[in-house]
Parts: structure tokens; sequence; C-alpha cells
């Protein structure tokens, strides 16, 4: 009947009205996020700021966001890592994984046979 809803009705118009916030606040942080600085120099004097230690609920950002602090003119905020140290950061950290993968799968003997790199004849 027109003019009727169902529970199925109530049920979509929620789950739509619940992306749409969703989506809303992924797209609002992500705004808030690129306010931050990036790099390693103050917005104030351009000068090359310290890294203030980390702790507590800090540790959570500490890969892409740095507190620091300016010896020149005592700013201290919050920098945004830039991209290129995500990305070189990224790579070591699949280089050591795939090593340690790699050297794990070396040290074993597959199927009691002896290791390649074995002196002894058969």
């Amino acid at each position: 009947m027109p003019g009727r809803w169902s529970w199925t009705d109530a049920v979509i118009f929620i789950a739509v009205i619940s992306a749409l916030q969703l989506a809303m606040f992924v797209l609002l942080t992500k705004v808030f996020c690129g306010m931050f600085p990036e790099g390693e120099q103050c917005p104030v004097c351009d000068e090359h700021t310290s890294a203030v230690e980390r702790s507590g609920w800090w540790k959570l950002f500490a890969r892409r966001f740095r507190r620091s602090w300016c010896l020149a003119c005592g700013w201290e905020g919050v920098l945004r890592r830039s991209d290129a140290w995500m990305r070189e950061s990224r790579h070591a950290l699949w280089r050591a994984r795939f090593q340690r993968v790699w050297s794990i799968a070396n040290r074993r003997s597959h199927s009691g046979q002896l290791p390649l790199s074995s002196k002894k004849s058969s």
C-alpha cells in the first residue's frame, strides 16, 4: 500500500543514514588531519624542530603524527609525518618481515632431506 512503511524500509533508511554519517566522519577526520603541518620544520619560524617523547594516547598516532618542539621560538605542537617517510617506513617493515620469514624457511630441513649447503654426500 502506498504511504505505509515496512520494517525493511526502516532498516534500509537506517543503513543509508548510518553509511552517510560514517562517510562524513571519515571525510572530516581526513580534512582535520590534513590541517597539521607536514615535515620537521617549525610552522612559525621555519627552523628544525625536536621530537617530544610520546606517552599515553600519543602512541596510537605515533606512525602518522609527531609531537614537536622548536628550540628557536618555543613553539610546541603536532606535525604530520611526510608521505615519503611513511612509504620508506612501510618498505623497511615489509623487508624486515620478508627477511625473517626467509631465514626461518632456509634453516629448516624439508621432508628429511639435507639442506643444500650440507657438505655430506649421500
